[in-house]
This record gives structure tokens, C-alpha cells and sequence, in this order.
């Protein structure tokens, strides 16, 4: 008998039984406008064309809906559904978050498991047209299960953590072995630095444990938008080597006057990986190479009409690949140098 999964799930039972009483007990003075649901959405079609394949396609990389609002005076809740991921319907998130004090909040659902700064952005916060390598094959995970979040009174430190199923983002009824865990803790300060600590350990369902390390530094103005993230991997067994992944970029962005335009920003970025494994072993029973090696410098440009809480945002990305000789022969045009013209709409 697991006595250390049993004190976890003892503890989380008494967290979901103790903040719904805290809340419900508060009462409310709120307005009724507080709980009328609010929507927001992000659409990104984007074109593509393979410098090194001589091959392009259109496609709406997302069409994201969230719900969410205030059901009671300290419960909320959110569902986003993406209706159009590479044309297919996928739930996101369904979660209810509870406020049973100040600083505290503790959501249980379909959620984003803490991890990586890049991975951590909305869709029409992204910089680029895609995120970078580490936070796209390591660091950008959901999955069901609990986590909390507190920022530390008297000052801009948050921390939040959970405890999460191990299956896949669609399957909710595996029962698991194995658990994923999560914590993650930043500091805003105010003079615009940010740095970031995360530490996530996992084990897919019929694969092996991995840990990761995640560290990042930003730092912004008025203009200046600078970052650099580096993410650690190690497998619990030696069949598969460490993973190492990093990502620096600058954004320079100014304001203008036009009425097609409110903000201009140039870009660059420099991003990598080593060998990336998911984990799930082969017929033989080991890790394979489910992403090779490989390093990108990205060139880009950014205008963006902002109306109110809606903006709409055309950005221009060249990508430039670099693999090892032994698999350059083998990568397919989605994964190669290419420029990519983007739309976003964000309301």
C-alpha cells in the first residue's frame, strides 16, 4: 500500500471540502453583473511555405472559445473548447476555481499543468508563430487534476503546484499508476524583471518517469520585450540521453498612428533542443527519438489593431532549421525553414 499517495489524497479531499464551506459561508454584496458569463475567443489562420521542400498549405492552426465567469461569490469556472486545432474539435480546459481566502485560489479540472514560461501564454500572446522547441514538446501540458495557486502577501512572489493524472488530455477514465507533478514559482517585480522557476515530473501511461528543471529570466519597458529559457530533462532509466532545450528572443515594439495599425514590433529569436523522447517505450523496450535535434533562428515583424479587449494582429515569421546531417532527409516540410504569414484575432 502506497501510504504517501494516500496523505496526498487526503489532504487534496479536505482542501475541496474546507474552500467551497469558506465560501459559501462569506455571502455576497456583488452586483448580478458578476455573474454573467463572459466570452473571449482566439482565432489563427495562418500560410505556409517550405523554403527547403517547395511545398505551402493554408491551415486555422486554432479557433478557441472560453466561458467562464462567477457561479457563486467565491467559485468560478472556465471551459475553453479549441474548434478548429489543425481542423480538429478539442476540449482545453473545464475547471471550477475556488477563492476560499485572499491570495489562495484552487482549481480542479481540466487544466494547464504549471510548467515554462513560453508554454504558459495565451495563443494571441505568443511572439511567434509557434512556441519554442522546449515548451512545444516538453512544457505545453494539460491535464485533469488539482492544483493551487497563492501569491505571498506583501509581495509580487506567486507559487502554484499540483497533482495531475498521468493519461492522455482526452482520456479521462484511466485509472493510473502513476502520477504527474507540478510546481512552478515567479517573481514580477517592479522594475520589469520576472524570473521563473518550474519543476514538473511525469510518467505517460505505459512509458517511463521523466523530470524536468525549468528555469527563465524576462525583462521589459515600454519597448523592450527580452527572454531566455532553458529546460533540463532527465529519463529515470539510461536508455535515453538528457534532454537540454533553450530559448533567448528579443521583441522591439513602439506605438504609431495609423488607423490599420496602433503598434509595430520586430522580432528574433534563437531556440534548440537535443533529442526529445516522450517517454513511451518501443517494442524493444526502449526510448525512442520522438523529435530530433535541432536549432532555429527566427526573423519576424508584428502590427496589431487593438480595439478595446479586441485585437487583431498580422505577423510575418521566417524560420530557419538547422539538423544534424544524419536526419536532415528525413524531416518533413512542417518541421523545416519556412516562412509563415499569421492572422490573429483576439476577443
Amino acid at each position: 500500500m502506497n501510504f504517501t499517495r494516500i496523505k496526498s489524497v487526503v489532504i487534496l479531499c479536505g482542501l475541496l471540502l474546507t474552500a467551497p464551506l469558506s465560501a459559501w459561508a462569506e455571502g455576497t454584496s456583488d452586483g448580478a453583473s458578476k455573474y454573467i458569463p463572459t466570452i473571449h475567443g482566439n482565432i489563427r489562420a495562418k500560410y505556409e511555405y517550405s523554403t527547403a521542400d517547395d511545398e505551402s498549405r493554408f491551415a486555422v492552426r486554432n479557433a478557441r472559445v472560453k466561458i467562464g465567469g462567477y457561479a457563486l461569490p467565491m467559485v468560478d469556472y472556465l471551459v475553453q473548447v479549441d474548434f478548429c486545432a489543425y481542423g480538429k474539435i478539442s476540449i482545453m480546459d473545464a475547471y471550477v476555481r475556488l477563492s476560499p481566502v485572499k491570495n489562495l485560489k484552487i482549481l480542479m479540472g481540466q487544466e494547464r499543468v504549471p510548467f515554462s514560461v513560453d508554454a504558459s501564454r495565451d495563443l494571441h500572446e505568443y511572439y511567434f508563430t509557434d512556441l519554442s522547441f522546449g515548451a512545444k514538446y516538453l512544457g505545453n501540458l494539460r491535464s485533469v487534476g488539482i492544483k493551487a495557486g497563492y501569491t505571498i502577501p506583501k509581495t509580487d512572489i506567486y507559487v502554484e503546484g499540483g497533482i495531475f493524472n498521468s493519461s492522455g488530455l482526452g482520456d479521462h477514465t484511466i485509472w493510473n499508476t502513476e502520477m504527474t507533478y507540478s510546481i512552478k514559482a515567479n517573481w514580477k517585480s517592479n522594475f520589469g524583471l520576472m524570473p521563473q522557476i518550474c519543476f514538473m515530473s511525469r510518467q505517460p501511461t505505459g512509458g517511463v518517469r521523466y523530470n524536468q528543471t525549468d528555469v527563465s529570466l524576462s525583462w521589459h519597458n515600454s519597448h523592450w520585450f527580452v527572454e531566455g529559457e532553458y529546460l533540463y530533462c532527465n529519463y529515470t532509466n539510461d536508455t535515453h540521453a538528457p534532454v537540454h532545450a533553450f530559448n533567448f528572443f528579443a521583441d522591439y515594439g513602439f506605438n504609431i498612428k495609423s488607423k490599420l495599425c496602433q503598434r509595430l514590433s520586430f522580432r528574433g529569436r534563437y531556440d534548440g533542443t537535443t533529442a526529445v523522447s516522450t517517454g513511451v517505450k518501443d517494442a524493444s523496450g526502449m526510448l525512442i527519438d520522438n523529435y530530433a535535434k535541432r536549432q532555429r533562428l527566427t526573423a519576424g515583424v508584428k502590427t496589431s489593431y487593438i480595439h478595446s479587449k479586441a485585437s487583431l494582429d498580422l505577423l510575418l515569421n521566417y524560420q530557419h532549421y538547422f539538423y544534424p546531417e544524419s536526419v536532415e532527409g528525413t524531416i518533413n516540410p512542417a518541421e523545416n525553414s519556412r516562412i509563415v504569414a499569421m492572422v490573429v484575432l483576439h476577443f
